[in-house]
């Protein structure tokens, strides 16, 4: 083990042995990029950023492996030399992510309406489930899974239902990346408060016009970054508009007391435990990360 703040491992093996042995709960992230997303998690931390390194990479079929914990920087700058890119295009948060953090929270960028999510581009993960089971799914082919699948189901769940340790990746050339630059959003990030906000793109220009705060949008309005001073129900606005939102930037003590996701309906609610039960039947891996009572 490394680093003096949070756990770490040097192979999937060591980690998912540790796991095993757990009688409590963790807080599982990658580099910590998007720590002050979500509830705080009252727990100590693992990280995966002792699992680096490129495992598998293709270029001429487009695909790369890479370990959960190799940050975004070394693999673009493999990349670059075949003029390849990550399609998902993940935004930094102000730093360098991780590529099984992208991956565990499945926020794409400006090209996700033309590239598609990181769970899009998602093509198998070996991973450790609650039990500390060691576990793969996927392949490294675009036309690999029959029945669920797997990797793509665990994009998304923040870390709250397995930990990924190695993932692979569609690549694509650097000739399909679109330019998606959004007017206006550093001085939404300058804000306390900063939303976002996936919605039809045609309800983008009441949304805005409804809005008091600071915005800025990218995908011709389909995406929109909200910014403010105070907290407000966005999640309302954007249920009302068709659409989602997610608190991306808040203090710690709002963060203490108020969701940063999206509300859920009771049957979603219940869905998300049933999925809860069967990868981490014991609550060990981010426990009300994202909702309370999961």
């Amino acid at each position: 083990m490394t680093q003096t703040d949070a756990l770490t491992f040097d192979t999937p093996e060591a980690m998912a042995a540790f796991i095993r042995d757990l009688d409590h709960p963790i807080a599982v992230e990658g580099a910590g990029t998007k720590a002050g997303i979500g509830f705080p998690v009252d727990a100590p931390r693992l990280s995966t950023t002792g699992l680096t390194g490129i495992t598998y990479f293709e270029p001429k079929e487009f695909v790369l492996g890479a370990m959960a914990g190799t940050r975004l920087s070394v693999l673009e700058a493999a990349l670059a030399e075949h003029d390849l890119i990550l399609p998902f295009d993940p935004p930094r948060f102000g730093a360098d992510p991780t590529l099984g953090g992208v991956m565990a929270t499945n926020i794409g960028g400006a090209e996700r309406e033309s590239m598609g999510a990181p769970r899009d581009n998602l093509l198998g993960a070996q991973y450790i489930n609650g039990k500390g089971e060691l576990l793969k799914a996927g392949g490294r082919v675009v036309k690999n899974v029959s029945g669920y699948d797997i990797p793509r189901g665990l994009s998304g769940s923040w870390g709250t239902l397995a930990v990924f340790t190695e993932l692979t990746v569609k690549v694509l050339p650097k000739a399909r990346a679109v330019d998606q630059h959004a007017d206006g959003l550093e001085p939404v990030w300058a804000q306390d408060f900063v939303w976002r906000v996936s919605l039809p793109r045609d309800q983008a220009k009441a949304l805005t016009q409804a809005w008091t705060g600071l915005a800025a949008q990218q995908w011709d309005g389909a995406l929109l970054w909200l910014g403010a001073d105070a907290p407000q129900d966005v999640h309302a606005m954007a249920a009302r508009a068709g659409g989602h939102a997610l608190l991306v930037q808040s203090p710690a003590s709002h963060r203490a007391t108020d969701g940063c996701f999206q509300p859920l309906d009771a049957g979603n609610i219940t869905l998300h435990r049933l999925l809860k039960n069967a990868f981490d039947p014991d609550r060990r891996f981010n426990p009300e990360r994202l909702y309370r009572g999961l």
